[in-house]
């Protein structure tokens, strides 16, 4: 598959999440979900950071934030990484607790600055990539993409389960959390 198309599937994805996080009243099931969109949101922007964007870079010539080329900005003319800004505010929804009052707040403010990450990427980089690689090209660096993505893992305090990217890990219990 297109890596374009992967990432796009990705952004998806990662926006049911979000949806589920909001439809989520029960703290044990908000934490899950919440543990769930991290991953995919962690996973999705490894993929862009570590493949994706390098190689679009060598195509396209095109800056993707103020790391690369500080003078530069970006796709959207701004001079703020957008994968910066996620990380930070992802930072501050996983420094709240899902009944906390800030969550929400804080959780809308990821999912806007997701939501502007998903426009700028399809409305105006991935066209450019689908017209200057031909589809094998955009196929390999697709397989690379899916590659690339992380084994991460997040431990779940409300079940005390240890969880990996695909799913519980069988058989592994954590102590209880005093």
């Amino acid at each position: 598959m297109k890596a374009t198309r992967i990432l796009i599937a990705q952004h998806r994805a990662i926006e049911a999440l979000f949806g589920e996080l909001t439809r989520e009243t029960q703290k044990p099931a908000r934490a899950r979900a919440a543990s769930r969109l991290t991953e995919e949101i962690i996973a999705h922007m490894a993929g862009e950071e570590s493949v994706f964007y390098p190689a679009v870079q060598r195509v396209l010539g095109t800056s993707f934030g103020p790391r690369e080329n500080p003078t530069a900005g970006t796709l959207d003319g701004s001079n703020t990484d957008p994968h910066f800004m996620l990380r930070v505010q992802l930072r501050r929804v996983l420094a709240t607790g899902v009944q906390d009052a800030a969550f929400e707040p804080r959780s809308e403010a990821l999912r806007l600055l997701f939501a502007h990450h998903v426009e700028i990427e399809e409305t105006v980089l991935f066209p450019q990539v689908d017209g200057a690689l031909p589809d094998s090209q955009l196929e390999a660096l697709g397989a690379d993409v899916l590659g690339s993505r992380p084994p991460i893992w997040l431990v779940t305090t409300e079940s005390r389960a240890l969880f990996q990217s695909n799913g519980p890990v069988r058989g592994v219990r954590l102590p209880a959390v005093r």
